[in-house]
């Protein structure tokens, strides 16, 4: 397996990985009709969204979105094409709807543990926050960086493995998701 790539969010002037989802509401290929297929193995999803708040206001600004043939417009964007398979859609603003929680991480720790599957967990990140949506408008946001050195203290060690007797199908399912609790561990 290989690690996988995250959505990513502009947060302030940062780019941050979205290390998990608590809500409903992002943006869905399927959606918008578009059939994603795997673009590599770090995107077994086939789409990685890049969402900025501006604004107070949760927006799509670019999609890569792995196709056969050309995907259709998109808010009036034509895709790009990049690599075969995948395709490009860039300076998009399309309103996200999304109520609930996303938990966003950037930068780098000292000595992290190497991760070969799935998504890295915010612990794995230097810097945290937890960002809070209605309907699209950011309602709270609050920096965890503090909190999960903690955490990160504690599960060193032991979160970025396979737990002893744990069926490596579980483990597969845990790295793969984009839970609080596997992001967070408490």
């Amino acid at each position: 397996m290989t690690a996988q790539m995250p959505d990513e969010v502009l947060f302030g002037d940062t780019w941050f990985a979205v290390t998990a989802v608590d809500g409903t509401g992002l943006f869905d290929p399927g959606r918008h009709g578009l059939e994603p297929r795997w673009i590599h193995t770090a995107c077994w999803r086939g789409h990685i969204c890049r969402y900025a708040v501006l604004d107070g206001q949760l927006r799509l600004r670019d999609l890569v979105v792995g196709s056969e043939g050309e995907p259709r417009k998109l808010g009036g964007v034509q895709p790009l094409d990049g690599d075969y398979p995948e395709w490009h859609y860039r300076e998009l603003d399309i309103a996200v709807d999304y109520t609930g929680r996303l938990l966003i991480g950037a930068g780098d720790v000292d000595d992290r543990p190497y991760l070969n599957m799935g998504f890295r967990p915010a612990w794995m990140y230097s810097e945290v926050h937890d960002l809070a949506f209605r309907a699209g408008m950011l309602i709270s946001a609050v920096d965890c960086s503090a909190e999960l050195v903690v955490v990160r203290a504690e599960v060193f060690d032991t979160a970025a493995r396979r737990a002893p007797g744990e069926p490596i199908e579980d483990w597969i399912a845990r790295t793969f998701s984009l839970s609080y609790d596997y992001s967070w561990p408490r």
